[in-house]
């Protein structure tokens, strides 16, 4: 079992005294590339971790639910009959939003006791909220039992953001945290849905994720005003997705655009080329090809999306020029979190203790690196 399942469940029989009767796990995600590009119906290429968040507890009479935030020693309680958004705290709201999306599905949901922990960093942009969401689900389809696809059980963790939660969020978070690949890379087309995993040509890389230890709040406002410059931009050309954009009548409207908007579009069609250039790339082992796009990102995301930040900035520059790093680039929705970079494993140890002395020094921030292996998705667990 994976810690975070090992901690939670001798926590719930230490505070119960009684085992946990069922166990889900999740992972977090790293965004390779395509930054934005899922709720535009575009291409996204990611990975799952082997950071997980796990979900343990058993079913209770009655409607009541109860939730313990072990990794955050913080709780909270509802009534499954009265599901409500928690205006107090706000993890609680990624679990009950779950809740509230199964049971407009007709799962008869009841009162239940889950036990929370997790070693998904919160605010590094490796996507925490999904990785709980979709522990949630599989937690709760072993305790009120329901059938369900992954791919419609990611959409209704999407759901659960977009709706309860309050975040206009596309499928890559939840999708990637369902159909995680052990050391491959996943690809999906966020239009039709289709996906398949890629399998990385040469293994002798680990995915170093850097946490620039900088606010990172999507709720504040700054992903959802990209979504309507997005939908502005595909709006302008009569397009319901800039995914159907011509790109060569992009290319001759395009200054018809206001300069934030147009901007906006092209990050986005960039960013679906630079996806399939990367697949192409790892499928046949060429890791300087695929580091290219991902730097070609970063630059896209500063530059045009407008989504990075100093502090980013200065963590891609700086891997860019450490011996054994292919690539390097912002993940997940920006304004803070993380960079991930693509690195040699030889060069690992001295390539985070030379990024992290660097960035110190530089904004005198102590950031979290950590080296992650690519995991399976979300599943079951015996407890």
């Amino acid at each position: 079992m994976t810690q975070p399942i090992v901690t939670a469940s001798a926590q719930y029989a230490a505070r119960f005294g009684v085992t946990a009767r069922v166990a889900a796990v999740a992972p977090g995600r790293v965004e390779i590339l395509g930054n934005h590009t899922d709720y535009n119906g575009g291409y996204v290429l990611a990975a799952a971790l082997d950071r997980v968040t796990a979900v343990v507890g058993e079913a209770l009479d009655g409607n009541d639910i109860q939730l313990i935030a072990a990794d955050m020693g913080k709780e909270a309680a509802c009534n499954a009959s009265d599901i409500r958004h928690d205006d107090e705290q706000a993890w609680p709201n990624y679990v009950l939003g779950v809740v509230d999306q199964l049971r407009k599905a007709g799962v008869n949901v009841g009162g239940f006791r889950a036990l929370i922990e997790s070693n998904v960093p919160i605010g590094a942009g490796l996507s925490s909220s999904a990785a709980l969401e979709v522990a949630t689900a599989l937690f709760i389809k072993q305790l009120y039992p329901y059938q369900m696809e992954k791919m419609d059980l990611a959409r209704l963790c999407q759901r659960a953001e977009n709706q309860f939660v309050g975040v206009s969020s596309g499928l890559l978070d939840q999708f990637s945290s369902t159909f995680g690949a052990k050391d491959s890379l996943l690809f999906l087309d966020c239009k039709s849905l289709e996906h398949k995993t890629v399998a990385l040509a040469k293994a002798d890389v680990s995915l170093v994720i850097c946490n620039s230890m900088a606010s990172h709040t999507l709720t504040s406002g700054h992903y959802n005003e990209r979504r309507s410059e997005c939908e502005a931009a595909a709006k302008h050309f009569g397009k319901a997705l800039l995914r159907d954009v011509d790109d060569a009548e992009f290319e001759r409207r395009k200054g018809e655009l206001p300069d934030n908007v147009r901007k906006r579009a092209e990050h986005i069609m960039g960013e679906n080329k630079r996806v399939l250039a990367g697949i192409a790339a790892a499928s046949r082992g060429d890791l300087h090809a695929l580091g290219s796009a991902m730097f070609g990102s970063h630059e896209s995301s500063r530059t045009l999306f407008e989504n990075s930040i100093p502090e980013l900035d200065y963590l891609v520059a700086t891997a860019r020029e450490l011996a054994g790093c292919y690539g390097a680039r912002l993940t997940g929705g920006g304004w803070g979190g993380a960079t991930v970079n693509l690195v040699e494993i030889s060069q690992v140890d001295a390539f985070c203790s030379c990024l992290g002395a660097r960035y110190e020094k530089h904004t005198g921030k102590v950031p979290d690196i950590f080296v992650c292996a690519i995991g399976d998705g979300a599943r079951q667990v015996a407890v």
